[in-house]
């Protein structure tokens, strides 16, 4: 083994040893020990408010990952993962793209809702819910609130006695500054709720709000198994390995970029026709070194090195490659995309075609968006009193693009469909009625005829070329 290849060895251990001392102890890394919003000197994170710490330097070589099971590093997974952070994010975008509305059981949209006034009154206060938000920006939050924490109380601030559609504001509650009060005498043979009230601390106000004034949105489905509050696990659970590796690799590439040493070694090239070579002295290497500063990819610098002696350039390079942090990273996002039900091909990277990425946000919607708002918006039904009343509060999103295309087959198809029942119908195959149970419409009563009784019944209605579809065709 030459000198060169002892430096390169020496080189990769340096760093082997950075990433084990440093990184593989914390969940996010180095930039772990800085996250506490207050000035410390501590390397720790906080994971609760009564003081206790958890220490992340680690005190072995193994491997370690620091769970996600607990509020506070759910807060911080949210804050140093982007990978992670961006899933959520743009799950909440897509969920602002939904239009409120109101319709009927038979789902036919109420287009005039000042003549209903529980609907007025809803659709006032979802406008404006609060002083500080508008729609869009509630909704977004309440959604990222549900995504990181798997649950998000909704602070309805009403009058006394009336019921929840006259509330005048609703806030959005962070689950990381509220604790729930548990209801000791909650069993599942009585209505009271199994947690009494939410203690809420902001800044220096403390609110112990009644779980009556409390609208409780879930996104998660499993409860936690030591807790008896009702309140489901955050999705975020579960990711410790890959939020781990993501920002371990991260950080892996950092050290390399900042700490992987010079990029080559000038040394001396002594020729088989020379006697020897004398060694620069400490003065002479200085002089050396800084006059190599003016060399270099700029257009004020220069690109080429004249030497008076014989010298031999001796590169010394890690491959970033080696350490596979890219399939790393890019395998923690498919994970996390996967624990969220959001489509890999619409992350970057993925170089997905716009055939995939058109499926992929189709997917978005029909399996994540869609079905997440149907849930949120019956709970807001039942609680501000409008289930039972023959109409619901929903959130449309036919109006997209990417769905809009499924409106256009759909009725491609449904034309398809009324054609081929006529075709039966006027060949006299089915009767009056048959057809309209095979275009999903209500038979009607009499009408159990065959096409030959029916011209001679109703002869001013059919037309002449026998093309008018069944489903317009009037009964005389």
């Amino acid at each position: 083994m030459n000198r060169f290849q002892a430096a390169f060895k020496v080189l990769k251990g340096v760093v082997e040893r950075e990433l084990t001392t440093r990184s593989s102890y914390d969940l996010f890394g180095t930039i772990g020990r800085q996250m506490f919003p207050i000035p410390t000197t501590k390397d720790f994170i906080p994971v609760d408010a009564h003081g206790d710490v958890l220490d992340l330097r680690g005190t072995n070589t193994n491997a370690a990952w620091l769970g996600l099971e607990n509020k506070m590093m759910q807060y911080w997974a949210y804050n140093y993962c982007s990978p992670l952070a961006a899933v959520i994010d743009r799950l909440a975008e897509a969920d602002t793209n939904g239009k409120i509305e109101f319709v009927n059981d038979d789902g036919d949209t109420i287009k005039n809702i000042r003549k209903i006034p529980i609907l007025s009154r809803v659709k006032k206060l979802l406008d404006n819910p609060n002083p500080f938000q508008t729609w869009h920006e509630f909704n977004s939050q309440q959604v990222v609130l549900c995504k990181i924490f798997g649950y998000c109380p909704v602070f309805f601030v009403s009058p006394e006695g009336m019921d929840k559609s006259y509330t005048k504001y609703i806030f959005n509650i962070n689950p990381f500054l509220a604790t729930p009060t548990i209801n000791y005498d909650f069993d599942l043979y009585n209505e009271l709720p199994p947690i009494k009230s939410w203690s809420v601390r902001i800044y220096s106000q403390h609110l112990e709000i009644d779980s009556k004034d409390i609208l409780l949105i879930k996104d998660g489905y499993i409860h936690h198994s030591i807790q008896t509050d009702g309140l489901p696990i955050s999705k975020i659970a579960g990711l410790d390995y890959f939020v781990s590796n993501i920002c371990a690799a991260m950080e892996a590439d950092n050290v390399l970029l900042k700490k992987k040493g010079p990029l080559g070694i000038f040394s001396y090239d002594p020729k088989p026709d020379m006697a020897g070579s004398l060694p620069l002295n400490p003065k002479k290497a200085d002089e050396l070194q800084e006059a190599l500063k003016s060399y270099g990819l700029t257009l004020g610098q220069l690109q080429y090195v004249i030497s008076k002696i014989p010298i031999k350039w001796n590169s010394m390079s890690y491959n970033l490659r080696d350490l596979m942090t890219k399939e790393t990273v890019r395998q923690g996002i498919d994970g996390i995309c996967d624990r969220f039900g959001y489509p890999a091909e619409l992350m970057s990277g993925k170089n997905a075609t716009y055939e995939n990425r058109n499926s992929a946000e189709k997917f978005l919607y029909q399996n994540n968006v869609i079905p997440f708002s149907l849930r949120r918006m019956n709970k807001y039904n039942d609680f501000l009193g409008i289930t039972g009343s023959g109409y619901n509060l929903n959130l449309d999103y036919q109006d997209l693009p990417v769905l809009q295309e499924d409106l256009l087959k759909s009725g491609q198809s449904r034309l398809a469909t009324s054609n081929s029942v006529q075709v039966d119908w006027v060949g006299g195959l089915i009767t009056w009625n048959e057809a309209r149970l095979l275009l999903e419409l209500d038979t009607v009563p009499g009408m159990d005829i065959y096409y030959n009784e029916y011209i001679k019944k109703y002869p001013s209605v059919i037309p002449i070329n026998n093309t008018k579809p069944i489903a317009d065709a009037k009964v005389a």
